[in-house]
């Protein structure tokens, strides 16, 4: 059977059309199934989880905060009203500290409104960070009870402090974590779930 130049070009152009349609193909394959670098960079926001949206997943506290007093510091504004499902039930002044001469000391009770569950958090602020270092050495080194985790506080990278998680000495049930950053120095005590799942989700 004898082919004329036109039926020629039109299977070359049916031929370069389908070429053309392989490679559309497998360029979007590459792009978006494998290895992905179409979407690359629109990783999950800070605080979500892959396969959550924004928002999505997140405990929320059961109770609402209750407001810090008209006078409250700079220090005590920047504590959060609400820590995972924990929220702020009690902010006052503190002196337990005192012999160590923070500029501010205060006592935050955070509380889920389930009993047995709260937790308090104790801190304080220095004017250096080597006496906030200080006062940290002291109470952690103050802690008796089976270590559960410790390491290096890091902010915008940096490590700006260190933390220690560690049972109550004589209670395997409760913990206490104390932690340095830069100038201030926290302390968290509850029972074991409440006070990790509080620490871990604290933002300072």
């Amino acid at each position: 059977m004898s082919t004329t130049p036109s039926s020629t070009v039109r299977r070359r152009r049916i031929t370069l059309v389908m070429a053309l349609a392989a490679v559309v193909v497998l360029v979007l394959l590459s792009a978006f199934v494998w290895p992905h670098w179409a979407v690359k960079g629109q990783e999950p926001s800070a605080g979500t989880t892959s396969g959550q949206s924004q928002g999505q997943g997140r405990p929320k506290p059961k109770i609402d905060a209750q407001p810090l007093p008209q006078n409250a510091s700079e220090l005590l504004k920047a504590m959060p009203d609400t820590v995972a499902d924990f929220a702020r039930t009690k902010a006052d002044p503190a002196t337990e500290w005192g012999s160590r001469t923070p500029i501010e000391e205060y006592t935050l009770i955070y509380s889920t409104g389930q009993p047995g569950k709260d937790v308090t958090l104790h801190l304080a602020q220095w004017t250096k960070a080597e006496d906030a270092r200080q006062a940290y050495d002291s109470l952690t080194t103050g802690m008796t009870g089976k270590e559960l985790a410790s390491g290096k506080v890091k902010a915008g990278g940096s490590a700006t402090g260190s933390y220690v998680e560690k049972e109550v000495a004589g209670d395997a049930k409760s913990a206490q974590a104390v932690w340095q950053n830069d100038t201030v120095v926290f302390q968290a005590q509850g029972s074991k779930a409440a006070l990790e799942a509080f620490y871990r989700a604290f933002p300072l």
